[in-house]
């Protein structure tokens, strides 16, 4: 099996610019329990009234929020950023060290033409990125397929 692509080229750059479009394009954001609990608890929900506010349902298996197409994650704020930072889920702390995404050039470099932080800033090791990648697949989080 080949090796994963932020193996071979022995880590890969990225700095996050804070401009908000991970947080504004369409697509689920997937808050598996223990980190549906930590977000809830940090806006002062319970868990229930937290998927209840947001929507948030099963999707693939693990609860997720989906604001639909055109609207941006409910806790973005285009002045502060992301709203529950100290708590946000492993889906938005470990982009774009997705397994899905720093495992293959290709994948790597359609995901750079939408997010000018990545090929820029300090290089992440590998040890780096592969912490990512564990903290995605210990979260039982769905990757592309």
């Amino acid at each position: 099996m080949s090796k994963p692509y932020y193996q071979k080229t022995r880590g890969l750059r990225f700095e996050c610019t804070r401009c908000g479009h991970c947080c504004t394009r369409p697509g689920p954001v997937y808050f598996p329990p223990r980190e549906l609990q930590r977000a809830a608890d940090f806006v002062g929900l319970t868990p229930r009234e937290f998927r209840s506010r947001y929507h948030v349902r099963l999707l693939d298996g693990v609860p997720a929020l989906d604001p639909g197409n055109d609207l941006p994650c409910p806790f973005y704020d285009a002045e502060d950023g992301c709203t529950i930072y100290e708590a946000r889920p492993t889906q938005c702390r470990t982009f774009p060290f997705w397994p899905e995404i720093a495992g293959q050039k290709r994948a790597w470099d359609r995901e750079a033409r939408e997010c000018e932080g990545m090929n820029r800033g300090p290089r992440h090791s590998v040890i780096e990125i592969e912490r990512s990648v564990l903290a995605c697949e210990a979260a039982d989080l769905p990757g592309e397929d």
